[in-house]
């Protein structure tokens, strides 16, 4: 429910969802279905939009967990990791360079997360760039096609002797 509640904003059009969102990746616990578990664990991920913190959206959900104490549960957290949303640039160098070497525009959003907000975070430009398409990334049997990874290469090259010139 909490969730779902964060499609009430703040939004942002350019991603999809055009809003922050929370979902519980894996849950693991218990060995039978016969048997009482004695532990449980979740991971708990969150996608905020530029401008909202990551860390704001999971202290609703902390604190809840942290009220299952009061009936006897153990519970601990675990941040595994965190990072700004990469806000797009207007007028930045480094994509318009790499739009020369790709000839291909760049997007003014993705709905995925990266490190690439941190180093905007700390002033240095930065853009999601890579071979491949998206929606065969990180599944079972995801690939890169040779021409694919023969441009990137051929893209690493250009920038290359561009930032030797």
């Amino acid at each position: 429910a909490y969730g779902q509640s964060l499609a009430g904003g703040p939004l942002d059009q350019n991603f999809e969802p055009p809003y922050s969102s929370l979902q519980v990746g894996v849950i693991a616990g218990g060995q039978a279905v016969n048997i009482i578990a004695g532990h449980c664990t979740a991971d708990i991920e969150v996608r905020a939009v530029p401008g909202v913190s990551p860390a704001s959206l999971l202290e609703p959900v902390k604190a809840r967990l942290f009220d299952l104490r009061d009936g006897g549960f153990e519970v601990i957290w675990h941040e595994l990791s965190s990072y700004p949303a990469l806000a797009p640039a207007d007028g930045s160098k480094l994509a318009a360079v790499l739009t020369e070497l790709t000839g291909q525009e760049p997007l003014t959003a993705v709905s995925y997360g990266t490190e690439g907000g941190l180093y905007q975070q700390a002033g240095i430009d930065a853009i999601i760039c890579g071979p491949g398409e998206i929606s065969r990334a990180h599944r079972p049997n995801e690939y890169i096609e040779i021409g694919e990874l023969a441009a990137c290469q051929s893209m690493i090259d250009d920038l290359g002797a561009l930032l030797a010139a």
